[in-house]
Parts: C-alpha cells; structure tokens; sequence
C-alpha cells in the first residue's frame, strides 16, 4: 500500500510570492517526511472544454495508484471545474482506494455575502461530501461544514506549518505592525502613530498619505521573514481594505491564513481578531495580542515594556520551531492514517 499526496507544480515566481504555492509546497514535502509520495499536477489552458486532454492528465497523474492506495488530495486543486470532479471520481473508482481530503479553502465561503448559497446543490460542498475523510483548517470549519451539511469524519490542521530554515534577525522591541498580503491596499481606517508596515503588490496613495503606513513593496515570503527585526504581524483587521471580490471579512471566520504561520516562522507575536479562529489560540498561549479595532493599538502598547515583549516572544519560539519544521501538518495527517488504518477515533473532531 503506498500513500499519495497531490501538490500543485507552479513557476519559481509563484512559488516565492504566492500563499496558495507555499501552503501546496509545505504539505507536499511535510508528508514526503512521512513517506508519502507526490502525485504531480499542472494547470493548462483551456482544459475545461478539451475532453482529451482532461483525461490524458488524469489518466498519467492516476496510472501508478494502485488498489487499497491512500490518497490525499489539497482542496481545491485550483483546477477547472470538471478535471476536479472527474479526478475524485477517478480515484474512487480504484478498488479500496481512501480518499482523503485536505483543505486549503474552501471557494463556497470566499465568495459568498453570508449565508447565501444553496447547500444542497453547491459543487464545493458536494465534492467534499465524496472524501472518505476531511482535513479541515480549524474546528470553527469543520463545525462549518457539518452545519453546510457535509457530514464526514474530519480531523483539524491547527494552523498552517510555514517550512523555513534561514537567517532570522534578533527580535527587538519596536512598537510597529505588519501587514504581508497579497492584494493591492485600497483603503484603511487608522489613525494610531504606531507604524504600519505594508508588503504586497501596490497600497493606493490615499493610503500611504495615512502618516504612519510604509509600502515596502513585494518581496518573496522567505525574504520577509528574515528582514523582520520585532514588531507585531497582523493576521486579520477590518480597519485594512484590500481589492478583491472575496469576502474576507465572513470568510476570516474559518480559514488558515498563510500570514499567520509566516509571522510565527519570522519570530514575531501576532495580531488577530476575536473573530477568528485563532483568537482563543492566541490567548490561551500567549502568543500575541486580540485587537478588533487597530485604531486601539497605541494604547494597548503604552504601557507594554522590553521586557514584556521579550515574553511574548519567548512564548513564541516553540510555535516558530513547529511551524518551520512541519509539525502541524505531519501531526494531521498522523490522525488521519490513525484513523483510516486503524479506527482510531481520538483525533476527530466532535
């Protein structure tokens, strides 16, 4: 019996810069550490409507699993629709295969306005009905999903590893934020003299005529993190408006952000919102600060000292460790064999 892990092959540019590229990269080669071996996929052009071709990926990509394989496949494949849907099928066709899923996110919720969606006939939602398990981001989702009506065992991921074995610089106490994204900065609400530091693609000029925001740019994940020299890295606000057509705002409730992980991979304590899945995480460990309103911040660091940041960045040093070295998804993926190959219900959710 072989396990197979799928992994999304991309340029070296997207690799550097892209979250969806990192988090596919990170779970690949976290589970090649397990023995898990890769199933290897490119996006092509046009396959949507070229039947052929559909079927000659899926039949190269699918030709070595064999019957009673285990098979995790990172969802969404970011794949046209139907490849994706025939790719399940494919694989569940195959005599005693167990599919598994784990998720990146979930499109259903990015775009959705709330709740305004049909359960019932949504694509996403049924594909994951098909798995035989589902590696959710947190318990928030999967608490998520059993409500959208997709009833499957599923184990958390906690947080997502960010793998990083590079120079770091020494962590000082500087009353200043981070923000790392991968949208342009159209807009923001804040009004506090304690600096913000953007990088990503463009931030608009009304913007950056806020006195304390810098725009440095876009740079590659692993550059940010060994430039950062203290500070705070900010997960999620609803003060900082980026150009999409996401609703990040419903969808930060359930999901893993990539920021979050490279924050803990440069050494620094976050900023997360009580809305989030984390917020509690944060708390309970002492990992960061719980801000709704950045606009709050300048008070909340007026009486923090050196030494108590220095704190804060002791309590983070095991969860750097952990996520720089794939703790979290080889921690989730031991659930599941557990629990595939021998039943071992103890790590579901619920």
């Amino acid at each position: 019996m072989t396990n197979w892990i799928t992994r999304l092959n991309a340029t070296e540019h997207s690799q550097k810069y892209d979250a969806i590229q990192i988090v596919s990269e990170n779970v690949a080669n976290s589970a090649k550490e397990l023995g898990f071996q890769e199933l290897n996929l490119t996006g092509y052009a046009n396959l949507n409507n070229n039947v052929s071709r559909r079927n000659n990926m899926r039949e190269a990509v699918l030709s070595v699993i064999q019957p009673g394989d285990l098979v995790v496949v990172q969802f969404p494949m970011w794949m046209h629709l139907n490849f994706q849907a025939e790719f399940f099928d494919s694989i569940k066709n195959i005599e005693s295969v167990r599919m598994i899923s784990l998720i990146q996110d979930i499109p259903t919720w990015m775009f959705t306005k709330g709740n305004d969606y049909d359960r019932d006939n949504d694509f996403w939602l049924n594909q994951l009905k098909k798995f035989d398990l589902i590696v959710v981001a947190n318990e928030k989702m999967a608490n998520k999903l059993r409500e959208d009506g997709v009833i499957v065992p599923m184990v958390t991921m906690g947080i997502w590893d960010y793998i990083y074995q590079g120079p770091r610089k020494d962590k000082l106490f500087k009353k200043k934020l981070y923000y790392v994204g991968g949208r342009d900065i159209v807009d923001i609400d804040y009004t506090c003299s304690t600096p913000l530091h953007f990088y990503n693609k463009n931030t608009e000029k009304k913007v950056l005529d806020c006195g304390s925001v810098t725009w440095n740019g876009r740079k590659p994940s692993d550059e940010i993190v060994a430039e950062i020299d203290g500070g705070f890295g900010i997960v999620v606000s609803d003060n900082i408006k980026e150009k999409s057509n996401m609703n990040f705002v419903y969808y930060n409730q359930f999901n893993n952000p990539t920021k979050l992980s490279l924050y803990l991979a440069a050494g620094i304590p976050l900023i997360v919102s009580s809305k989030t899945p984390h917020a509690a995480l944060v708390k309970e460990h002492g990992i960061g600060l719980v801000v709704d309103d950045l606009n709050d911040i300048d008070q909340m660091l007026a009486t923090m000292t050196a030494l108590d940041y220095q704190k804060l960045i002791n309590r983070v040093i095991p969860w750097q460790k952990a996520v720089c070295e794939g703790y979290f998804v080889k921690r989730a993926l031991m659930a599941m064999i557990r629990y595939v190959d021998l039943g071992i219900e103890d790590d579901l959710v619920g």
